[in-house]
């Protein structure tokens, strides 16, 4: 799957990698590398350290609101998480957002806690398949809900290197190129070439802006940019200003 192109895998395969290090980070006890909101009402933090082969280890903690990934990595990440209420029957979930929607990749409990736990650390390996992820702009969230109480959490990760460099990152610019040329149509007077032009535009757009590290795709961007190339395409197609609106 992350090596097969397409919006959706694209974020599919930026989850695996948000997920990887968000077990790695807290163990059981709350989402990694998120800004923590508030109330924060049974303490949720967490850390994990990931060491790189040049040398430097990339930190990511629990207070961040955006952190750099490495596609590869020297050894096992070590990780640490911790609550300060003991929570039973705890379970939570970790997903990407793409717009309103969220697609949760991993999720743990029910557990009973029957240790009476409030913290984990420990070490894990770090997964190859994140040397495959499209480099890119990806958002999180997730949670770790109990009777006891809950915590929530978000954050922007962002996977470094050029997007030209993997498939899913050639196949959206040369979409972008192709249905932009479709787009132009519409100013020699067809208006359903360049409605359609303008539409398909406006969602290779969407993966340019996450795959190019400007934003992560919102429920704006993602929708409004494909309204936008539409509308805009029906537009200059009937009022044709070459060519006149004289044909579709």
């Amino acid at each position: 799957m992350i090596r097969r192109g397409g919006l959706i895998r694209m974020v599919v395969a930026g989850g695996v990698l948000t997920g990887a290090v968000a077990v790695s980070a807290v163990g059981w006890a709350s989402p990694a590398g998120a800004t923590v909101n508030k109330p924060n009402s049974i303490g949720c933090a967490g850390h994990a350290e990931i060491p790189e082969k040049n040398g430097k280890t990339v930190t990511i903690d629990a207070t961040q609101s955006k952190a750099h990934v490495p596609r590869t990595a020297a050894g096992p990440v070590t990780y640490a998480g911790s609550v300060t209420t003991v929570t039973h029957d705890h379970h939570g979930y970790v997903a990407v957002e793409l717009g309103p929607f969220k697609f949760k990749f991993y999720s743990w409990g029910v557990s009973k806690n029957a240790d009476n736990k409030t913290s984990d650390s420990g070490t894990r390996k770090y997964p190859t398949a994140i040397k495959d992820v499209p480099p890119g702009e990806y958002r999180v969230q997730g949670g770790h809900f109990s009777p006891q109480g809950n915590c929530t959490g978000e954050m922007t990760l962002i996977v470094d290197g050029s997007p030209l460099s993997n498939p899913a990152g050639i196949v959206a610019l040369v979409g972008s190129i192709v249905f932009g040329l479709m787009f132009l149509l519409s100013l020699l007077g067809k208006p359903v070439l360049g409605s359609i032009g303008g539409l398909l535009l406006g969602l290779f757009l969407v993966a340019d802006l996450m795959l190019w590290k400007v934003t992560y795709p919102t429920s704006l961007v993602l929708f409004g940019l494909p309204i936008v190339g539409l509308v805009l395409g029906v537009a200059l197609g009937v009022w044709g200003p070459i060519g006149g609106g004289s044909t579709p």
